[in-house]
């Protein structure tokens, strides 16, 4: 296939990349934070065995800042995870239309997802963990619990492996599928922390990386706050809209689905959680607590308000002029996400673990800090994205799609 017939199909929904690079700004935030600050709400809904008896961990009082920053930084997951799956789907349909095998595009799927795993494992998982590594000063802190800390890329890696068997099925049996699994771990999940502790080491593994975040310990084989169950749904249904995007009918069209999907959503939550179902945490009657939602693993209603936002943005975007700056900023990290990542956490962890102390400044300095950082990151990621589009770069690409 000529790379003109290439460049046409793999042209790209810009409110996608625009939506994606605001998720990743603010979850630059919540990491500054998480190495910078103290005062910051983490852990929210995590399920907790104490003295035999099943509890959920609570927001508790905290400040208006911390407040906000939960609000902007829940948004980072669920959206980053759907706009893994729709840009994945797309991918696939344009690769069948350029004629690539089926085997070839599981192998696609599978050394990406391979790939993603191995950036969590020996990449993003030790910028997490430097600090404790430093404060150490031994290597007797590296076991394979902090080896094996996994979170939001390897689970996205361990979808691709599940995507590539569920594309056999319709995008609805799919969804449906994972839908149905992750209802049935939030019904079991009393049942699933009680006998965490009775279960042997490779069993609580599976157990951490399928359904079950615990709270971190170097003694556990491995750590996970992102198990797969839970957060495959918003990446199987990032996968059906993706599969039911209509070119034929353009994206003005897309951006009014969204727009529908964000105020259903948003709709559906305003009614559970004034009914009082849908998450362990149950409202209070105050502002923190109607908004205080289990994130690990994620409820229903959490689902509901953050897809619903995410919806909302992305139909925002489309509406947000092309020429607009800060939509081509957002934009341009959007299109560089691993590059992003990767970076990101580095920058905000080794400076405070090698020079400074690691969480120990307010939540006002740790935002300050955060903004810095993004005045670095924006330069190296639109370096990166100039030197991948010089001629030298398509080139390469040329030459790759015409083997």
């Amino acid at each position: 296939m000529s790379l003109k017939a290439t460049k046409s199909i793999s042209s790209r929904l810009p409110f996608l990349d625009r939506t994606r690079g605001l998720i990743m700004v603010l979850m630059a935030l919540d990491h500054a934070l998480f190495f910078w600050s103290s005062g910051r709400i983490n852990n929210e809904g995590l399920p907790l065995l104490i003295k035999g008896v099943v509890t959920f961990n609570p927001l508790g009082s905290s400040s208006v800042l911390a407040i906000l920053v939960m609000l902007l930084s829940s948004l980072c997951a669920p959206g980053f995870l759907f706009i893994a799956g729709y840009v994945l789907a797309l991918s696939i349909k344009k690769r069948e239309l350029m004629g690539i095998s089926s085997s070839n595009i599981d192998h696609h799927l599978w050394r990406r997802g391979m790939l993603l795993i191995a950036f969590q494992v020996f990449i993003a998982s030790p910028a997490f963990n430097l600090p404790m590594f430093l404060q150490a000063k031994s290597l007797s802190v590296v076991t394979w619990g902090t080896f094996f800390s996994l979170s939001v890329l390897s689970t996205i890696g361990l979808g691709f492996f599940f995507l590539s068997l569920g594309r056999r099925i319709s995008p609805w049996s799919l969804f449906g599928l994972s839908g149905f699994l992750y209802l049935l771990s939030q019904w079991f999940l009393p049942g699933f922390t009680s006998s965490y502790p009775s279960h042997q080491a490779i069993a609580q593994a599976w157990q951490a990386i399928m359904v079950l975040p615990v709270p971190f310990s170097s003694g556990a084989l491995v750590n996970n706050n992102f198990p797969v169950i839970p957060w495959l749904f918003p990446m199987a249904l990032g996968w059906l809209y993706g599969h039911t995007y209509d070119e034929q009918r353009g994206i003005a069209y897309e951006a009014t689905r969204f727009a529908v999907s964000g105020f259903s959503s948003l709709a559906l939550f305003f009614i559970f959680r004034f009914a009082g179902i849908g998450d362990y945490l149950l409202p209070d009657g105050t502002f923190q607590g109607f908004f205080g939602l289990s994130k690990y693993p994620p409820s229903p209603d959490y689902f509901l308000l953050y897809l619903g936002l995410v919806f909302l943005l992305l139909f925002l975007f489309y509406k947000l002029p092309q020429t607009s700056r800060i939509g081509g900023v957002f934009e341009e990290f959007g299109r560089v996400p691993l590059l992003f990542y990767n970076t990101h956490l580095w920058l905000y962890a080794a400076i405070p673990a090698l020079l400074f102390n690691f969480n120990g400044y307010s939540l006002t300095f740790g935002v300050t800090i955060w903004l810095i950082g993004l005045l670095i990151l924006y330069p190296l990621c639109h370096g990166y994205l100039k030197w991948r589009s010089s001629p030298r770069t398509d080139l390469w690409k040329g030459l790759k799609y015409n083997k």
